[in-house]
């Protein structure tokens, strides 16, 4: 199996691309700390994971202290990080002025302050805070590591309101910078761009904005969670190990780069 024994922790795995890796991640030999908000979803994934000796934990991302204390129950529990999925996520806000989207067409004017920094916080501070402290562990015990951040097609053209935009964008950022520096350690840092994927997320949006979306991808579907899986199960595994400051945009072709 291609992830046997390694411990990962992904967070945002309560439901959609977050439960799926860890899934397939499971299925591959892993060891999985689901990490959500919610912390009843993260114990329905770890009851549907194959093998044992899996943890699920309720955490905000977007809170220091909380990360810090998440990562020092996954060292209590395993004694090791070998990877990190940071997938927790989200797209919308209260505040964030997306009711008027469809009305007037413009977003950004409606935005409010937290409706921007609430978003930032949980898509850029949460992405930083987990992997600064799974890097602690992972140096501490010497190991080789792969850490996976999940941005979007929104961080790669314009796609999405500005504070989503400037999150993935930013995540892509932390991706490449973080890639340079840890490298002498073994340890690889690379990107998930999705496209449309059939998600609880994308189930949240209304079919005028997914409809241009769907008509303008040359594989004419919307990608599935396993889409996604497939990819970061390479991303986590020996077989990129030659490969890091990467991102993969499993997109169906609405971008190419």
């Amino acid at each position: 199996m291609k992830l046997d024994n390694r411990v990962f922790v992904v967070t945002g795995a309560g439901s959609g691309l977050g439960r799926q890796i860890s899934i397939r991640f499971a299925e591959e030999g892993a060891r999985i700390a689901a990490v959500d908000l919610d912390p009843g979803t993260a114990e329905e994934t770890v009851g549907s994971l194959a093998g044992s000796g899996h943890l699920a934990s309720g955490v905000d991302v977007s809170d220091p202290a909380s990360v810090v204390d998440l990562f020092g129950k996954v060292d209590s529990e395993f004694g090791r990080v070998d990877g990190l999925v940071n997938n927790a996520g989200v797209d919308h806000i209260p505040g964030d002025g997306r009711e008027k989207l469809l009305e007037t067409g413009q977003q950004t004017i409606y935005m409010s302050d937290e409706g921007f920094t609430k978003l930032m916080a949980i898509n850029v501070n949460g992405v930083f805070f987990c992997l600064r402290e799974a890097v602690k562990i992972m140096q501490r015990e010497g190991n080789a590591g792969s850490i996976i951040n999940m941005s979007s097609i929104a961080g790669l053209s314009p796609n999405g309101n500005v504070s989503y935009a400037a999150s993935k964008s930013a995540v892509l950022g932390i991706t490449r910078a973080t890639a340079r520096e840890l490298g002498r350690f073994n340890i690889r840092v690379n990107a998930i761009c999705p496209g449309v994927i059939d998600t609880p997320m994308t189930a949240n949006l209304s079919e005028r904005l997914l409809a241009p979306l769907k008509k303008a991808t040359p594989l004419r579907r919307t990608g599935t969670p396993d889409d996604i899986a497939s990819t970061a199960v390479f991303l986590a595994s020996d077989e990129s190990s030659f490969i890091t400051g990467q991102w993969i945009s499993p997109n169906g072709g609405l971008v190419m780069q």
